[in-house]
């Protein structure tokens, strides 16, 4: 009978990207490991035509490709993938993610065999060399800088870069913490290390990264950025999160118990057009995209304090 604990379920949510050649990699390593797993891919309501093309991923054994009905976005996909996962540890992974080398999976099996004290295991990210066209280039420029960090950087502050789209995790563990009932917009994936901290959790940071292609426009990632901001700051105001890592809230709150946020909400109506034009071309400087980013997040504070008349 096999050994329980080496048994792994890897959890793919997916939105609108093909991921054939994911599954196939990472069902070459699981098969050569001679363990008990599975690959369950969560479909939230992509396009028919890449439905269409994904549905291949069945024919590999212990592969299973699930369509929602509806669109419910990332925090509940992850957490109805943990909720149908059979194997005591689960293996995030985003679809837009490349494995680097062949020993991705025996590294994280590695870890599950010594390990007596973490149940959360974050591998990484890489991004690779080759630059992006000039529109693509916040997104890779910011995890260049922010995301492709070292284990032994990260494991310093380890609830600053907790990267859930590379994630081993105990099931139990993961769905204790209800992720989902922080709220569904685009940065609750992102709040989990102030979720850990918040909880206490021991956090383990390993060299085991994968590449991030999903690369989009810089205009549409800054757009998500001010949507994170704006789930982060709900989250701040609903006291959801006190204790927490992430520089932007720990800066904000800074400069709002010394009433320097009123100077940033000022100045970013003025300076908007400038920095957008700056951070969506050919040279974004990541120093103003952190700018804006903390006086976007100033602007929105006062505005949201402010009474309806």
């Amino acid at each position: 009978m096999a050994n329980i604990s080496f048994m792994i379920s890897v959890l793919i949510p997916v939105h609108n990207y093909l991921i054939r050649p994911l599954v196939q990699s990472l069902h070459k390593q699981l098969t050569a490991e001679e363990i008990p797993f599975e690959i369950i891919c969560l479909d939230d309501a992509s396009e028919k035509s890449v439905i269409e093309k994904n549905q291949g991923v069945k024919s590999f054994s212990e592969v299973s490709y699930i369509l929602s009905k509806k669109n419910n976005g990332r925090a509940i996909t992850k957490e109805l993938l943990c909720q149908n996962a059979k194997y005591p540890w689960v293996l995030f992974l985003d679809a837009d993610v490349e494995l680097i080398n062949d020993c991705y999976i025996s590294n994280y099996l590695k870890q599950i065999k010594s390990n007596t004290v973490y149940n959360f295991i974050f591998g990484g990210f890489a991004y690779k060399k080759e630059k992006p066209k000039n529109d693509y280039l916040l997104r890779w420029k910011y995890g260049e800088k922010y995301e492709a960090i070292s284990a032994k950087k990260r494991n310093k502050k380890p609830y600053k870069v907790t990267i859930a789209a590379n994630l081993l995790v105990k099931k139990e563990y993961y769905l204790k913490l209800n992720i989902n009932s922080l709220g569904n917009s685009y940065g609750m994936d992102l709040l989990l290390g102030a979720v850990l901290k918040e909880n206490k959790k021991n956090v383990l940071h390993i060299d085991n990264p994968v590449y991030h292609l999903g690369i989009e426009k810089s205009i549409d990632y800054l757009k998500k950025k001010e949507y994170a901001a704006e789930s982060l700051l709900e989250l701040y105001r609903r006291e959801k999160i006190k204790k927490s890592s992430n520089s932007l809230l720990k800066t904000f709150i800074v400069l709002k118990t010394l009433k320097f946020n009123y100077i940033l909400a000022w100045l970013y109506p003025v300076l908007k057009a400038p920095l957008k034009q700056n951070l969506t071309r050919g040279n974004p400087n990541m120093k103003l995209f952190q700018f804006y980013r903390i006086a976007y997040l100033c602007s929105l504070d006062l505005k949201v304090q402010k009474p309806h008349i």
